[in-house]
């Protein structure tokens, strides 16, 4: 019998171009980004989890329990809000860093194995890294349009 391979990959917002789960959200708290982005607006979710059922990736959270009990004072950034009991998160690329010109923290701390950058720019570092190496989306015939490229 053949022996099929296995691959693990991340479960990350693919930040689609034609998101689901921005549709399906009755209070707007998910949204997308001029850039492409998609965000929510914690204060504006009311934990329907609407968007969890949307996302065919499965890349949403819920929170059931308050996620600042897990946080120590020192870790709390106060430029950036720390998502509450009773709502629903996700991958965000640390839209905050990425507006004072830093990159996501998952890439700065993955040290040249995660890669980020504009997809519409044919010079960027992860244009040149896509033309390098071999690389899929997540299930593409679902028209969300996924802008997270796993590489092989």
């Amino acid at each position: 019998m053949e022996e099929k391979a296995k691959l693990s990959l991340l479960t990350l917002c693919n930040h689609c171009d034609n998101p689901p789960c921005v549709r399906v959200c009755p209070t707007q708290a998910t949204f997308s980004r001029d850039d492409g982005i998609v965000l929510m607006d914690f204060h504006r979710c009311i934990g329907c989890r609407f968007c969890m059922a949307g996302c065919p990736y499965g890349a949403r959270s819920f929170n059931y329990h308050n996620p600042r009990n897990f946080l120590n004072e020192d870790e709390l950034s106060h430029d950036f809000p720390t998502r509450e009991k009773g709502v629903v998160e996700k991958c965000e690329f640390c839209a905050h860093l990425l507006d004072q010109g830093e990159r996501p923290a998952c890439v700065e701390a993955a040290e040249g194995v995660l890669y980020f950058g504009d997809l519409n720019d044919p010079e960027s570092e992860v244009r040149k890294v896509l033309r390098d190496r071999y690389s899929l989306v997540r299930k593409p015939k679902l028209g969300t349009e996924p802008q997270v490229y796993y590489l092989i």
